[in-house]
This record gives structure tokens, sequence and C-alpha cells, in this order.
């Protein structure tokens, strides 16, 4: 069998080119196994952004409610004493005024006619 030239030369070249195609396709495997490898890892670092992102929403929550419930507590023991200082103010003004007489031991009013100077009649001079 002898090989006419010519197509031992396409021949040839045929072979060349397909040797470069499979180095071309070996070097496009590597990179889309480089390439996977990469997303994979990818999707492994999403999957822990997604799950720390999860535990921050709920440990946020957790202490959101928590300082909630701390100024809550804190609001309401603030109005309790404003309202104490505020009655007590109140009482101090009312005592000072006279409106709550000050000092009265005895819890019945004293008669109606006790403060009142006696007139003199002109029947009792003689």
């Amino acid at each position: 069998m002898d090989i006419d030239p010519k197509h031992a030369n396409e021949v040839q070249a045929l072979t060349e080119n397909v040797e470069e195609v499979m180095l071309i396709v070996d070097k496009t495997v590597e990179m889309v196994k480089k390439r996977g490898v990469k997303l994979s890892n990818l999707k492994e670092r999403a999957e822990a952004l997604k799950e720390g992102c999860t535990h921050f929403q709920k440990t946020s929550i957790r202490m959101k409610r928590s300082y909630d419930e701390e100024n809550s507590c804190c609001n309401q023991k603030t109005c309790i004493l404003v309202v104490g200082v505020l009655v007590i103010i109140l009482i101090i003004v009312l005592l000072a005024t006279g409106v709550i007489p000050a000092g009265s031991s005895s819890s019945t009013p004293p008669p109606p006619n006790a403060h009142r100077p006696q007139t003199m009649n002109m029947h009792t001079l003689t």
C-alpha cells in the first residue's frame, strides 16, 4: 500500500489539526473542572454566608426584644418617679396655700362661731 505523497501531506495536516483540537479540548476540560471547583467553593461560601446571616438575624431580633424590655422597664420607672415627685410638689403647694390645713391634729372642724368676736348688746350694759 503506497500512499500518495499528496494524500500523505493531507493526512499529516489533518493529524496535526486533530492533535491541536485535542490539546484545546484538554485545556477546556481542565478549565471547566477548575471552574466547577470554584463554583463548588463559591456555593459553599454562599451557604455559610446564608447561615451566618440567619444567625445574625435571630440574634439581632433577640437583642432588640431584650433592649425593648429593658427600656420599657426604665420608662415605667421614670414615669412612676415623675408622677411621685409631682404629687409631692402638689401636696407641698396645697399645704403652703392653706387649701390643706397644716398641723391640725383633730379631724373635726372648729365650731362655726369660734372665731367671731362677740358683739355687745346694749341691754347687757345696764
